[in-house]
């Protein structure tokens, strides 16, 4: 090849040395480089043969055969962990009601008001009459003062001599003492009564804003601006943001022990190959007389996936069984239009080793591996668990590593 190059060069200069105009020259030089081109494609397609020969590169495992929990995969949905039809607790006209379906709101934002010109002016009235109530309370506070002190100078004449005050005066003095006591009290449970009224109405007032109970996204709404509402009519449906629940329906026939002594469950959202795991597990122990089901509650914490209330889900629930399945690694399984399959290593005509897609069924996850049913699978087969993104099917391939143990 080297030779070749310098025979093309020679050729080159000798042209160049024969032709002086710089036409000619420049059409030498465009020759030589198609030349050189074809010499480059050559060299790389003869090099990508010679790698297509000695096969893709991968990484195996045997196939176990071990017994393993049996596990169930039972289907549920997404609901929202709080959802709530958030009412008006006044009636009135709406006069703000801006917020729209699709906003996100935080806890304590307002989302519609009402008219509160009648209440603020009715709070206020009752702030005058509280103040009113107040110096009652102050005016039968000084009157009783004056009764109790006129009582003690009778009194003390009475004891400094005998006969200076009659009895019956310190007896009306008495009486009249005891009338301002009962007036301070009246005064005091009208102050009370009065303050009560004013709080009442101050939280009336309050009552006309109507705030986001939760942190949640407005799904629906149901008053506008210029609408008339009663108490507990409804302005928005808000459902929380954040944390969602799985909700699954399990069949009597499970273990509720060993439901119960669940520590994780993972849940799948099958049509985006989404998987989260989840810690806060809860068991309904109320089977339906109908369906014969009780409800099963994963509350999941999603921060990088969307999840909506409504979608699909699935889970994997052990059954208290033990089975005998085939065992392979998850890196192993590969999935395409035609469903999951792995790449078995076989002999080719040649007899060097080839890859052989097998079709197979998941049945749940173990650790880090799969158990599996497959008719073109065996215990002690290997299978491709590096490098099989690469593959074709019965394409060749060179075994780095067999890892029997």
């Amino acid at each position: 090849m080297k030779q070749f190059i310098n025979n093309i060069l020679c050729y080159v200069n000798f042209r160049k040395d024969n032709k002086s105009n710089a036409f000619t020259q420049r059409a030498l030089i465009i020759e030589a480089s198609n030349m050189l081109l074809v010499i480059t494609c050559t060299t790389l397609f003869a090099t990508i043969t010679s790698a297509q020969g000695q096969g893709s590169e991968v990484k195996v495992k045997p196939v176990e055969f071990k017994s393993a929990e049996i596990r169930r995969t039972v289907t549920g949905n997404l609901r929202a962990y709080r959802r709530s039809d958030v009412a008006s607790q006044e009636s009135g006209l709406v006069v703000e009601a801006d917020r729209r379906e699709g906003q996100v709101v935080k806890k304590g934002d307002i989302l519609a008001e009402l008219d509160s010109r009648k209440l603020k002016l009715e709070v206020e009235q009752a702030d005058h009459d509280v103040q009113i109530k107040l110096a009652v309370i102050e005016q039968r506070k000084a009157e009783l003062a004056t009764y109790q002190e006129e009582l003690n100078r009778r009194t003390k004449s009475q004891e400094l001599a005998a006969g200076a005050v009659s009895k019956e005066a310190i007896r009306r003095a008495k009486m009249v003492l005891a009338v301002a006591k009962s007036a301070q009290k009246a005064a005091e449970s009208d102050y009370k009564l009065a303050s009560a009224h004013l709080s009442l109405l101050k939280v009336r007032l309050d009552d006309t804003v109507i705030r986001a109970p939760f942190d949640g996204n407005i799904v629906k709404k149901y008053a506008e601006t210029g609408e008339w509402v009663n108490p507990g009519g409804p302005i928005v449906t808000l459902i929380s943001t954040g944390a969602i629940e799985a909700v699954f329906e399990v069949s009597e026939n499970f273990s509720m022990q060993r439901l119960q002594s669940l520590k994780t469950i993972t849940v799948n959202l099958k049509e985006r190959n989404i998987q989260i795991e989840s810690e806060d597990i809860k068991v309904i122990q109320d089977v339906d007389h109908r369906s014969r089901r009780y409800i099963l509650i994963a509350v999941l914490k999603p921060k990088k996936h969307f999840f909506a209330p409504g979608m699909s889900v699935t889970a994997t629930i052990p059954t208290n069984e033990m089975g005998d399945y085939l065992v392979i690694p998850t890196d192993s399984v590969m999935r395409d239009s035609g469903g999951e399959f792995a790449y078995k290593i076989g002999k080719g005509s040649d007899g060097n080793s080839i890859a052989v897609p097998v079709s197979l069924r998941v049945q749940f996850a173990i650790d880090d591996c799969l158990c599996v049913e497959s008719s073109d699978l065996r215990k002690g087969d290997l299978i491709v668990v590096e490098g099989n993104e690469r593959l074709r099917p019965m394409s060749p391939v060179t075994i780095l590593k067999a890892d029997k143990t």
